[in-house]
């Protein structure tokens, strides 16, 4: 979806910065040449500004909890990201998170709906949940990820969720990849069916 936008938005700049039919069939002046180069410049001056996005200010808080997730992992080298989510240090803000996560419909929708995008794009069918795997992931990716746990914010939680499988959507379904170099995987939510009850016995 981010692709096709900066797409979209590209388009429309070089749309709006295109000469006319008439302006095309009028005899170039010894001075085009010149002409062409400024245009060209203030071209490439309106894509980079309508595609450039300014970066977010961080807060204190938000240096904070850089630091104590940088810091943890410190204190747990070669620990994978799944391994570090078990440290008391993040277990017990995890467990937090997730009651309240629970407790959050609007949420747990926002996360179950990308999911299911997720799946409509890969092409599966039926009810599909999120496989998640964060051995392989890299240090800036595991100190993200330990920022949203460590601030017990669930919308924090959900936005790494979702920027997770929005990143990996292309490799899942046009790249044709069961698992995304980020880890993600769109699985099918198969339910196992309930256990068959005991036949009744003859009474004695």
């Amino acid at each position: 979806m981010k692709t096709n936008t900066l797409l979209l938005m590209t388009a429309l700049v070089l749309a709006s910065c295109g000469k006319s039919p008439e302006a095309a069939k009028t005899t170039p002046s010894p001075a085009a040449p010149k002409a062409a180069a400024v245009s060209d410049s203030l071209i490439d001056a309106e894509i980079s500004s309508a595609l450039s996005t300014p970066a977010p200010a961080v807060s204190a808080a938000d240096e904070a909890l850089k630091s104590e997730a940088d810091s943890i992992m410190a204190n747990y080298p070669g620990k994978t990201a799944t391994e570090l989510l078990n440290t008391p240090e993040v277990k017990s803000k995890l467990d937090v998170a997730m009651d309240k996560l629970g407790k959050d419909p609007v949420l747990l929708k926002r996360v179950n709906s990308t999911v299911e995008l997720a799946a409509q794009i890969k092409g599966l069918e039926g009810a599909a949940k999120l496989d998640l795997d964060m051995k392989g992931y890299d240090q800036a990716r595991t100190s993200r990820m330990l920022q949203s746990v460590l601030s017990e914010e669930p919308q924090r939680i959900v936005d790494f969720l979702v920027s997770e499988i929005g990143e990996a959507a292309p490799d899942l379904s046009y790249g044709g990849l069961e698992r995304a170099p980020n880890g993600v995987a769109i699985v099918p939510n198969t339910i196992p069916a309930p256990a068959a009850a005991a036949p009744p016995t003859d009474p004695e």
